[in-house]
């Protein structure tokens, strides 16, 4: 009974902020590049290519991969 209560809910929040069922979220970025090599700063994040930046950046500590390509 809580489930059908909870989704009854959900639906009518939804219906009142106006958004639709098929709300995905942020639109994916498709072309991005991840290396999944350790992050030299941190060790712990992978490195993603950052358009903006024309660079490697790391997923966690945000460092600028500096290693020529």
């Amino acid at each position: 009974m809580r489930r059908l209560f909870d989704l009854v809910k959900s639906r009518v929040l939804l219906w009142i902020r106006g958004g639709s069922e098929t709300d995905t979220g942020p639109e994916p970025r498709y072309g991005s590049s991840v290396s999944y090599t350790p992050c030299a700063a941190c060790g712990e994040g992978s490195l993603v290519y950052d358009e903006d930046r024309g660079a490697s950046v790391c997923n966690v500590c945000g460092a600028v991969d500096e290693r020529p390509d």
